[in-house]
């Protein structure tokens, strides 16, 4: 292994930098290289070693990125190690904690969705986590960041007059915030119908606060009909009607 730690070829040092036997100070030793904006995947023994508590305080004070990567994916850590991969240089290891541990603080939480608002894999990571912050977010209803704005809703303190007001914002992922929301107002609910970004349409198309006439009106449009129909608050005797209809067209 020593002689292939400083093989001539930059890719075979690299994959040596990684093998699990080396200490932290020989894997230092190696001129490894790697792509920081590349996709990477926890590595396979870093995972094994998730319920270590030692080994993972080992790891996670690794120079090479992809390791302390791979020990953020643990679900726990100890409280120690959470705090520094909190504050890593690396932003994808701190995404890699906001998704995967449960321990994840909620100021680094906060801090990533400014940039990250979930991924296939995770897509309810970091708003969903359990130690998102909730109380406090008003403070973002001005906020530049359209991003921010987005959770003001999601305090506790926030009125249908904040939902209203966000019906009305420049930024149609905060149109579309509001135009998801419980307490929007029938009138406003009707009025994002005719946004002009689609995703708000789309999305105030199911808000069950949408008046009963108007939303049978949708129903009788090709381009409406097909999400107008999952809307919660469509009558179950409509729905049969619908279902009915169905079953006598595919009769004939």
């Amino acid at each position: 292994m020593a002689a292939l730690a400083e093989d001539g070829e930059e890719q075979i040092r690299s994959l040596i930098a990684l093998h699990p036997d080396l200490t932290e100070e020989r894997r230092d030793a190696v001129r490894w290289s790697y792509d920081r904006d590349q996709l990477s995947h926890a590595l396979p023994w870093v995972t094994a070693l998730h319920g270590d508590p030692a080994a993972m305080r080992r790891l996670a004070a690794s120079s090479h990125p992809l390791i302390r990567r791979s020990v953020a994916r643990a679900r726990s850590l100890p409280a120690d190690v959470v705090q520094g991969l909190a504050r890593d240089e690396d932003r994808v290891v701190r995404l890699f904690l906001a998704e995967s541990c449960d321990d994840a603080p909620a100021d680094m939480l906060l801090d990533v969705w400014r940039w990250w608002d979930g991924s296939f894999s995770h897509p309810d990571r970091p708003r969903g986590h359990p130690n998102f912050p909730r109380v406090g977010l008003l403070c973002h209803l001005d906020d530049p960041a359209p991003r921010m704005r987005r959770l003001a809703l999601d305090d506790p303190a926030s009125t249908p007059e904040h939902v209203a007001r966000l019906a009305r914002d420049p930024a149609a992922e905060v149109r579309r915030r509001a135009a998801e929301d419980p307490r929007l107002s029938p009138a406003d609910a009707v009025r994002l119908l005719d946004d002009p970004a689609g995703a708000v349409r789309h999305t105030a198309l199911l808000n069950p606060r949408l008046p009963a006439r108007v939303l049978f009106q949708l129903l009788e449009y090709r381009e409406t009909a097909g999400v107008a129909v999952r809307n919660p608050s469509l009558p179950v005797p409509v729905m049969h009607r619908l279902l009915d209809a169905i079953t006598e067209r595919d009769s004939l």
